[in-house]
């Protein structure tokens, strides 16, 4: 089956990996001391990435995508969109490099109305929805960074196969066993 490696950008990564239909492992990582340099966090995540890839090549990789610049107006910085958008960028290029079959992105909106059934919470009750879904599948979710990126690996698992979205449905509340 189709193996998956979910992506949440950003100085602390979150990040959830396996195939499709299986329990997916997750964790999140940062990148530099908090005030690192920009070249710093970036050659951290080279470093970090190149070497995942390296040795547990993914079919799929997906990543959070980036919100636009009107979404988080007078909540962030530029020089954090400039981080990000770096981010994004050595991550999609090490993943040609490395040879991922799939290079993809999905949106918060699609990916939490997938994922919890509603698109527009406020980021704090969302980010806890998330990771009490993630609970209620028995799924280990240390952070809710590790949570955005089991929710986007769910995302992409429905997509690839989509008897998956019915299997993890907000609907219920436990997971559900679908035959074919």
């Amino acid at each position: 089956m189709t193996y998956i490696l979910a992506l949440d950008l950003a100085t602390r990564t979150g990040y959830a990996r396996g195939r499709v239909g299986e329990t997916p492992i997750s964790a999140s990582i940062r990148f530099g001391k908090h005030g690192a340099r920009d070249s710093t966090i970036f050659g951290e995540a080279i470093y970090w990435i190149g070497d995942l890839l390296e040795h547990d090549l993914p079919d799929v990789l997906i990543i959070e995508d980036m919100l636009s610049p009107l979404a988080m107006r007078n909540e962030t910085s530029r020089a954090v969109r400039d981080r990000l958008a770096g981010l994004h960028g050595i991550v999609k290029g090490l993943a040609h490099r490395y040879g991922v079959g799939e290079i993809a992105t999905a949106s918060v909106g699609d990916i939490r109305a997938h994922f919890i059934g509603y698109r527009s919470l406020q980021r704090r009750e969302a980010k806890q929805a998330v990771m009490d879904r993630c609970k209620a599948l028995g799924w280990d979710c240390p952070d809710d960074n590790a949570g955005d990126a089991l929710a986007l690996w769910s995302y992409a698992c429905a997509l690839i196969d989509p008897k998956w979205a019915l299997q993890v449905s907000p609907l219920f509340n436990k997971r559900l066993r679908v035959t074919a």
